[in-house]
């Protein structure tokens, strides 16, 4: 669009410029042209006052020759001014001749026809003048001397009349020459008031055309194309400027945070058409329920803010609670399908402990998504301080490391020895690969601070992508040591299960990789897998199809897998360590996890007790026929990197 606009004055200053030099090389061409017709006019109208002059006084001087030749007496003097009488004949034809080659006009015509006939008749000079030189009769000289003056004063008065009639056409001339200059001048004058017009006409319109550009520019940047509100970066201007007032003057202001409930339902269902005209219709609903004098603004997607300025919080819960009636009452429809529709709202107070916007929109954001989590379409008060309010910043904030951590690969594996019952010597053979994330100033943090965040707001498929990536490599990388084949296991979450993208991910690295799949595990929770039992079902059996096995972890958390035990295709428990570590001291806790190792054997599946602190526990598990032990009792996690086989290790179980 700035393109568009600067070609537009581009060509609008090229445009002026060509018309400019246009009018003025027309104005410049017509003036020089006048000029130099004047040039020539006056030119030619001098040189025929010339060439008159010139006969006149060539016949002045051809009297005065022949008056002189009468006077004298003296041959010689005589024959002398005959010469020049004859001369100055000769001059008299050249500016003749000179006269006629400058043309002749209609006004002239008639002087120079007479003039001519004069000329013809001018033999009378020269017969006088031959008398006298041949001492002719007095009386023949004296008449022919009559006829020759009479003659001559007639060709005077013509050639006088040719000399004023040129001199009134010179003036003419240069009076014409005058008005047609005059009249360039003026057209110049009224080109150059054209130009002046269309330049001021032009960058009006250039004016209004970029002033217009600029509205629409302005208002692009500041609204949503879809809904017609203001954008989030609008919004959050004017929630800054609320918030300085509310510091240096005793308002009240309060902030809102809106989210549509299910509209991913609408979008699945119906496509991204409907959601938009959805989004377009709530829009409409929520402006005519506010205050005129409110901002309501998109955030993006199906979330909205609205900012009631000069509001108190008891006013602002009970328009809140408009917004909830007036979408409850609304009903969408799409083709056959009709939606009712409910919102979830986040409501914070502004007031001058407010320190600045970013906490604000974070506390709003956070209190609606409480109230999501209180059963939707809820209206959820939360201030700054509240306790709740800041455990969901902390998870929010352990989103973006996450996201941080997944993109700069922060992320290392670590291994924790798992001992066989089955050998009386108690050496190492088994080990479990541990998940750690290494934080920007180096230190490791344990999978328990930030798991939970990563599986609330779907980040655990990503780590657990990465996990698989890097163990497969290094299986590849450490699949056989002598007759020391290494298996590997693979914790896997919730979400992972229900995900066909990670089932066809897992199988093309494993081929990519080279990793045999007789010696990877897979390890799932208890809890996901009675969560998602369908899913689980089909993603467990789909992988041991191609030869991959599963570790069902955490076993008696939850005493409802009991009964679905029979229908999980595993091929170990983990007894959870809960259990364990008490054994020597809880009755309860040691009929458990012989129950639960009996049970596992009775279905032909091995055992794995986890968190082993003593060797008494130890000595206690193996008595009780449990397969595999794994704790304190025996070693400390430890990084991979200083993984060797000395330890010839006979299964590595891999962890998050």
């Amino acid at each position: 669009m700035k393109d568009n606009t600067r070609t537009l004055i581009m060509l609008g200053v090229m445009a002026v410029l060509g018309l400019m030099f246009a009018f003025a090389s027309i104005a410049l061409l017509q003036m020089h042209t006048i000029t130099e017709r004047m040039g020539d006019l006056v030119e030619v109208r001098n040189a025929k006052i010339a060439a008159a002059n010139k006969m006149r006084d060539a016949i002045r001087s051809r009297a005065d020759s022949l008056r002189k030749m009468r006077l004298t007496q003296d041959p010689f003097e005589r024959d002398e001014e005959y010469q020049h009488f004859l001369a100055h004949a000769g001059n008299y034809r050249a500016a003749t001749e000179r006269l006629a080659g400058l043309g002749v006009t209609p006004q002239e015509a008639g002087i120079h026809e007479r003039l001519q006939q004069l000329t013809r008749q001018a033999q009378t000079a020269s017969d006088a003048a031959a008398l006298l030189l041949e001492s002719g009769a007095d009386g023949d000289i004296e008449a022919a001397m009559r006829d020759a003056v009479s003659l001559q004063a007639g060709m005077l008065e013509q050639l006088d009349a040719l000399v004023e009639l040129e001199e009134a056409a010179s003036g003419q001339s240069l009076a014409d020459s005058r008005v047609h200059y005059q009249r360039s001048r003026n057209l110049l004058i009224i080109l150059t008031g054209v130009i002046l017009l269309f330049c001021y006409l032009l960058a009006r319109l250039i004016s209004r055309y970029v002033a217009s550009k600029n509205r629409q520019l302005n208002y692009q940047s500041s609204h949503d194309a879809l809904t017609g509100l203001i954008n989030r970066r609008e919004f959050e201007k004017r929630v800054e400027r609320a918030i300085r007032s509310a510091q240096s003057l005793p308002a009240a202001h309060t902030l809102m945070y809106l989210d549509l409930d299910q509209f991913k339902v609408i979008n699945d269902v119906c496509g991204h058409g409907a959601g938009d005209l959805l989004l377009q219709h709530l829009a409409g609903l929520l402006r005519g329920t506010v205050r005129h004098r409110d901002t309501l603004g998109r955030l993006g997607g199906d979330e909205f803010g609205l900012l009631l300025e000069n509001c108190p919080l008891d006013k602002a819960v009970g328009i809140a609670g408009k917004l909830l009636k007036s979408i409850e009452e609304y009903h969408f429809t799409w083709q056959d399908n009709t939606f009712t529709l409910s919102i979830s709202i986040g409501v914070v107070p502004l007031d001058e402990t407010t320190t600045d916007i970013a906490s604000a929109m974070s506390a709003a954001d956070a209190a609606c998504y409480i109230a999501k989590e209180a059963g939707r379409n809820q209206i959820q008060v939360a201030y700054l301080g509240d306790r709740q309010l800041q455990q969901r910043r902390s998870e929010m904030q352990w989103v973006a490391r996450l996201t941080r951590a997944l993109e700069q690969n922060q992320f290392k594996l670590y291994y924790m020895p798992i001992i066989s019952c089955a050998e009386g010597n108690g050496s190492s053979r088994q080990i479990e690969l541990l998940l750690r994330m290494i934080d920007d100033d180096g230190s490791v943090i344990s999978p328990r601070l930030f798991l939970p965040a990563a599986e609330k707001y779907n980040l655990a498929t990503a780590i657990d992508r990465w996990v698989i990536d890097h163990a497969l490599q290094w299986l590849a990388e450490h699949s056989y040591d002598h007759n020391w084949p290494i298996t590997i296991s693979i914790n896997l979450s919730a979400p992972t299960l229900a995900s066909h993208d990670m089932l066809r991910y897992i199988i093309e690295r494993a081929e990519q990789t080279g990793a045999p799949p007789e010696r990877i595990i897979f390890e799932i929770t208890e809890n996901a897998a009675i969560a998602n039992l369908t899913e689980a079902t089909g993603f467990m059996l789909t992988l041991r199809g191609r030869g991959f096995r599963f570790t069902l972890d955490d076993f008696g958390s939850g005493l409802s897998s009991f009964v679905f035990l029979k229908k999980l295709p595993v091929d170990f428990l983990k007894i959870d360590g809960a259990y364990v570590r008490d054994i020597l001291s809880d009755p309860v806790d040691y009929a458990l996890v012989r129950s639960i190792n009996e049970l596992a054997h009775l279905l032909d599946k091995q055992t794995i007790a986890e968190r082993v602190e003593t060797m008494s526990v130890a000595n206690e598990l193996r008595e009780l026929g449990v397969n595999y032990l794994q704790g304190y009792a025996y070693a400390g996690p430890e990084p991979l990197s200083c993984f060797t086989y000395t330890q010839k290790p006979r299964l590595v179980v891999v962890a998050r």
